[in-house]
């Protein structure tokens, strides 16, 4: 299958004469592309290709000779006809017991020829022209039918109204003939039945590639009617039935349809749930190790490959309401390695319920809990958020008191940085204006000095009369006062000379008499801090 079935197997096929003798093997890059071509042609899946690539060049080229002499026995409407005409009612009137025979052996051309020809051939079998997919099912159906009718084991005349509905869109979905002896119900039983074991083979054959497997999950009624083939009494097609149904439930939308397909089942069966028949054949044929294992294979596959837990649990409910637990109890100790893995490998993956409900229990309380937790979050968080807002107005309220700051701050340096610059100012020129008192003091003392010598000198000469009568009397020196200019500062700011220190000619008192001293100069001013 698409899925899971082993590759063709070359040695099935049908040879054409000379098929004995084989062609040397190529040079290994002509080898490559003609198996290539081989793969490409059997439209495998790439699991099963990859299997293929691994062999050795001497099995390579044992399948490309094998692929290569390949001979069709019929093409595929050759067979599809004489289906059609197996279900045509008209028909069926003339067939005798041998030609009914025949039906089977058409299938299992049909089989043999989907298993071992080309792809070309399978696609040309399952094209619109051809439409042997859509006989395959026809003929499954029209199968069915008949056993139901024939055979009160799998139901009634009500059962077989239901089937009948169920694929009244086929066109040969009739009810058979009643008029028949028992033998000859017992016979067309017996061959029906195997019929539709081979119709299951045919379409695990078309589910071997994956165009096929496609359009069987496609199709609309294919899934119903391989569902409903697991009515038959013979474990080997309900075992076969049971991998096909398993095969499509691990493909994507699969697992739907085989639900679906088995919802039909219990409706067109009368079942009381789900399943039932299955459960049934699955306890009661305890001798047929393969159907057990394929039946609790599929049991796995349909239980655990679903993701949703409440529905997986569902599903596990329903087979446990069936027997299922208890009936594994009786199969702990089995003897098949087989089937006590597959056994295992549910009670691994089974769920127990009771333990979920006490986990359930669990966490409503933690949830209720959880709730209570949120409401006090958010409690805090309104008050956090209050908080935030608060501290948000006083931070901002706080950044421009500090921006004020910072501005009176910068206006606050600018003064003192002017202020330090007209003290700086002030000083040098106080500085200078010492040093020129000082040096003013100095000429005043060196002009007091030659004033008093003169003076000694005048009165050494009056002490002695008629001496230097002719000489006139020294005049007194006068000392310029230093110019009365106003200080300037760097600041462009006057500041006015002391009263004593101005200019000749000002208001200051002068000399009462040649003989009187200058008064001396005032004192600096005091240093500004």
């Amino acid at each position: 299958m698409g899925n899971g079935e082993s590759a063709p197997e070359p040695g099935l096929r049908h040879h054409g004469p000379g098929s004995t003798m084989k062609s040397p093997m190529p040079d290994q890059r002509e080898l490559d592309e003609r198996f290539a071509l081989v793969l490409a042609s059997m439209d495998l899946p790439p699991d099963k290709a990859k299997v293929l690539r691994g062999y050795d060049n001497d099995k390579k080229w044992d399948l490309i000779c094998d692929q290569e002499r390949v001979q069709a026995k019929e093409p595929p409407h050759i067979y599809l006809q004489k289906l059609q005409s197996y279900m045509d009612n008209g028909a069926a009137k003339k067939k005798n017991s041998r030609k009914m025979q025949e039906s089977t052996q058409v299938l299992r051309d049909i089989e043999i020829s989907l298993r071992t020809n080309n792809i070309e051939w399978v696609k040309e079998f399952l094209n619109k022209e051809n439409s042997g997919l859509e006989v395959l099912v026809d003929y499954l159906t029209f199968t069915q039918i008949q056993i139901v009718s024939k055979d009160d084991t799998f139901g009634s005349m009500s059962a077989n109204s239901s089937l009948r509905s169920m694929v009244g869109s086929s066109p040969y979905a009739r009810s058979p003939s009643r008029k028949s002896t028992k033998k000859n119900r017992d016979v067309g039983t017996t061959r029906e039945r195997e019929d539709v074991h081979v119709c299951i083979m045919c379409l695990r054959a078309i589910m071997n590639y994956q165009h096929g497997f496609n359009m069987v999950m496609a199709h609309k009624m294919c899934v119903t009617a391989i569902a409903l083939s697991l009515n038959h009494n013979s474990p080997r097609t309900k075992a076969l039935v049971l991998e096909l149904l398993a095969a499509m439930c691990l493909v994507k939308g699969g697992h739907e349809i085989t639900l679906k397909a088995f919802d039909n089942f219990k409706e067109v069966c009368y079942e009381g749930k789900r399943f039932e028949k299955l459960m049934d054949s699955f306890c009661t044929e305890e001798s047929n190790i393969d159907f057990m294992v394929a039946c609790m294979q599929f049991i796995n596959i349909v239980v655990h490959s679903v993701d949703d837990m409440n529905y997986r649990v569902h599903l596990q409910y329903e087979f446990t309401q069936l027997g299922l637990d208890t009936y594994l109890e009786k199969l702990r100790n089995t003897e098949s390695d087989k089937l006590g893995v597959q056994i295992q490998a549910y009670l691994d993956n089974k769920f127990d319920v009771a333990s979920l409900l006490d986990d359930s229990e669990t966490k409503t309380a933690a949830l209720e809990r959880v709730v209570e937790l949120e409401e006090q979050v958010s409690h805090l968080s309104e008050k956090l958020q209050d908080l935030e807002t608060d501290s948000l107005v006083k931070s901002l309220e706080l950044e421009r008191q500090l921006a004020e700051a910072l501005r009176e701050s910068e206006l606050l340096k600018e003064n003192c940085a002017k202020a330090d610059t007209e003290v700086t100012t002030l000083r040098r020129l106080v500085k200078q204006k010492d040093e020129e008192v000082k040096q003013h003091q100095s000429l005043l003392d060196s002009k007091l000095q030659e004033l008093q010598m003169h003076r000694r000198e005048e009165a050494d000469g009056a002490s002695s009369p008629g001496e230097h009568d002719d000489n006139r009397p020294a005049p007194i020196l006068s000392i310029p006062p230093p110019p009365a200019e106003p200080y300037s500062t760097d600041a462009g700011n006057k500041v006015p000379r002391p009263s004593s220190l101005a200019p000749a000619g000002s208001a200051a008192p002068s000399s009462s008499s040649a003989g009187d001293l200058p008064p001396p100069p005032p004192p600096p001013p005091p240093p500004v801090p």
